[in-house]
């Protein structure tokens, strides 16, 4: 369903049989059916509002068809007593490209997004009801089945309109319905899984890309989202001059990802400024903090003595990958002693452990 400036809610069906049999004695007969797989994508590196904005690879399952690629941007109204959806283009989902689904994954990766949500919708039907218009209803893997309503947006006030009519003459009550976005809908039903804020030099020198790469993928295989995963990128320095980020934007949004995140995991064998200044800072914001330097390398005596900080030595990337295993199995997230913990998200600080050496 595409309208001018699409104005659009949802509402649950608890038994999706009964609520089309009612369709059914109103004489409502379906258009065609349909199934699919959005896979949404987030900004590399801002702040992203699934109410607000949706960058989407559509794979077509039924009808068999090729995938594309979609972009929304919508605001939240108030109208009538009522909250919904409205797209701010005319077009409501403006399609960017037709293709394969690799394809399309190949152009949102060069357009800078990365993965973020999949949501599969299943036995769909458009259903044309007399009096009353379409109405769309999706089985959404996670959530149940859900019915759609969708109005032309040009005028909001006569679109609310329409819509509480059609609520109206459905028997929805307003308290069930569903204004967001579907993905700010699954996104906040999904169980959030623990962050980890990875610091690794960046203009202070490069020589350890790879194992900081090695050391991101193994979080990530662990269920943790590394919040800072663009520090592994072998391109990093290009991807900050391709979107334009100035010093000011990085440090705004760096800050953003340490005081939100669970964890802070540290690789502190390249002298960097930026590291410092990080691990520093989440000391002081009560972070849990697990750093790593090689076994031959003079650290700096305020890393090294810290005793609010674990510093685990190692001789190679395989030992490297079993201190930070180990480190992942006994994280202890009491608040450190005297440290205020900083983020609503996070759990506080790790109580000081003492340094490890290689073993």
């Amino acid at each position: 369903m595409t309208a001018p400036f699409e104005c659009e809610v949802r509402f649950l069906i608890p038994d999706r049989a009964a609520f089309e049999r009612g369709l059914a004695q109103r004489g409502a007969s379906v258009r065609f059916r349909y199934a699919f797989t959005d896979h949404y994508y987030r900004s590399w590196g801002g702040e992203w509002d699934p109410r607000t904005r949706a960058v989407r690879i559509r794979e077509h399952h039924q009808p068999t068809q090729a995938s594309e690629v979609l972009v929304t941007w919508t605001d939240m109204m108030h109208a009538a007593g009522l909250s919904f959806k409205r797209s701010r283009l005319p077009e409501g989902k403006v399609r960017l490209y037709t293709g394969t689904l690799e394809a399309s994954r190949t152009v949102v990766d060069a357009l800078g997004y990365d993965p973020w949500l999949v949501v599969r919708k299943t036995a769909c039907a458009f259903y044309d009801i007399p009096d009353l218009g379409a109405l769309v209803i999706e089985d959404v893997e996670g959530i149940g089945s859900m019915a759609e309503i969708e109005v032309a947006g040009e005028d909001p006030e006569a679109a609310a309109v329409s819509i509480r009519r059609k609520l109206d003459a459905l028997r929805i009550p307003l308290h069930a319905v569903l204004p967001e976005p579907l993905a700010a809908v699954v996104a906040a039903r999904l169980p959030r899984s623990r962050t980890v804020y990875f610091c690794g030099a960046i203009r202070g020198g490069r020589t350890l890309q790879p194992l900081y790469a090695q050391i991101v993928t193994f979080l990530q295989e662990r269920g943790w989202e590394v919040l800072t995963k663009h520090v592994a990128a072998p391109d990093v320095l290009a991807q900050e001059h391709r979107h334009k980020f100035s010093a000011t934007d990085i440090y705004a949004r760096d800050m953003r990802w340490l005081e939100a995140c669970d964890l802070v995991v540290a690789e502190v064998s390249v002298p960097s400024l930026g590291v410092g200044f990080e691990l520093a800072t989440a000391q002081q914001w009560g972070k849990p903090i697990v750093c790593f330097c090689q076994a031959d390398v003079a650290l700096s005596a305020l890393v090294d003595g810290n005793p609010h900080l674990r510093v685990l030595r190692y001789k190679g990337p395989g030992e490297l990958v079993s201190l930070l295993e180990d480190a992942l199995r006994g994280l202890d997230f009491r608040p450190v002693p005297g440290i205020s913990p900083r983020s609503s998200r996070s759990r506080g600080g790790a109580t000081p452990r003492r340094r490890t050496r290689a073993r």
